[in-house]
């Protein structure tokens, strides 16, 4: 079955997936990565990833209904 995912976006990745929430559908055994890539972020950049509200590395598989954030980490001092 192809996992259907909720992703939320924030920053400036906002401007790269041209939207701030997304509804994707993956093909089976879909990852992070693959998720990343069908929302249009470049996989270049510096991503963090949340799945269902835990860190998650680029290389996690997703299951159906997962949910999603994709964000920047912030600096400063």
């Amino acid at each position: 079955m192809s996992p259907r995912v909720k992703v939320q976006i924030f920053g400036a990745l906002r401007r790269q997936a041209g939207a701030s929430h997304l509804f994707l559908e993956l093909p089976p055994g879909a990852t992070v990565a693959d998720a990343l890539a069908a929302a249009g972020i470049a996989d270049r950049v510096d991503v963090w990833t949340l799945v269902n509200g835990s860190r998650a590395g680029h290389d996690r598989r997703l299951a159906e209904g997962a949910e999603l954030v994709f964000f920047q980490p912030v600096g400063g001092g």
